[in-house]
């Protein structure tokens, strides 16, 4: 299940369950105000008991005889007689309730919809210590036969060592756009398990330290209990850089792809 998903479940449930709140908080208070108490009362105590709350009624004033008639208490409105503290504390609570949940649907849908500018899951500009033509990348890349690491990213960026016209016949290579730029964008995670896995300089091999998987400097499968070769990114190349793009990973090709460098060459760093 996709976090988007997840977050969307938790928004829906969690206003579902505030609603059904309010409406039993509702339901209850209108019970407690219409529900009442009978209790038997003997025949001689009736009456005084109607009496009693003929007195007690809102509005009742108790005229003694001969004195003058008093005046019948006005109900003074809101506004004159102020809110009670009860009415306040009431009114506080569900406007804090009200802010507090607006506020985790803001951050839900922020989540669910991010506006992301730069790092992984966005394109990415590679700049290597402050080189980003892509051809000097390019030759650098050649020169030193040493994937670059880039760890706004977390890829191998690498310059593929292959025939193109091999790399137009892998659709893998073909979606990460291989053929066209010659560079690769290699997931620096081993499909295994997902540990981070680090070039061998000996092998010229990426080799995981945590069950040994190994794949060759195009990040293909050779040894270990990787199902498959490195995952990769889209690569483009506009206006002389190099863009890869880290929003969508693309799986890596199938065990058996080999288009270069079949064998390591040297010792491995990873012996398991």
């Amino acid at each position: 299940m996709s976090p988007q998903l997840v977050a969307g479940l938790i928004v829906l449930v969690s206003v579902g369950a505030w609603f059904v709140f309010l409406g039993y908080t509702a339901l209850m208070a209108g019970r407690r105000k219409t529900e009442e108490v009978s209790i038997p009362l003997p025949e001689h105590e009736e009456a005084l008991a109607g009496a009693k709350a003929v007195e007690g009624a809102p509005g009742y004033v108790r005229e003694l005889p001969g004195a003058e008639p008093r005046p019948k208490p006005r109900r003074v409105s809101e506004d004159v007689e102020g809110v009670t503290r009860r009415q306040f504390l009431n009114r506080a609570s569900i406007a804090g309730s009200l802010i507090a949940l607006g506020q985790f649907g803001m951050a839900s849908l922020d989540f669910l919809f991010p506006r992301l500018r730069g790092g992984f899951g966005a394109k990415i500009t590679v700049d290597l210590a402050g080189v980003s033509d892509v051809d000097e990348i390019r030759a650098r890349l050649t020169d030193s036969r040493t994937p670059e690491f880039v760890a706004d990213g977390r890829f191998y960026l690498a310059v593929y060592e292959g025939d193109p016209a091999d790399a137009a016949k892998i659709p893998t290579y073909k979606a990460a756009n291989v053929p066209a730029t010659g560079i690769m964008a290699l997931y620096r995670k081993c499909v295994h398990l997902g540990c981070s896995v680090p070039w061998c300089a000996s092998a010229k091999w990426f080799e995981c330290p945590c069950h040994g998987s190994k794949y060759s400097i195009n990040g293909e499968y050779r040894d270990g209990p990787a199902p498959r070769s490195l995952d990769m990114f889209r690569v483009e190349i506009k206006g002389g850089k190099i863009i890869v793009d880290t929003s969508s990973i693309i799986l890596g090709a199938p065990r058996g792809t080999i288009t270069a460098q079949p064998q390591p060459e040297g010792i491995h760093c990873i012996d398991l």
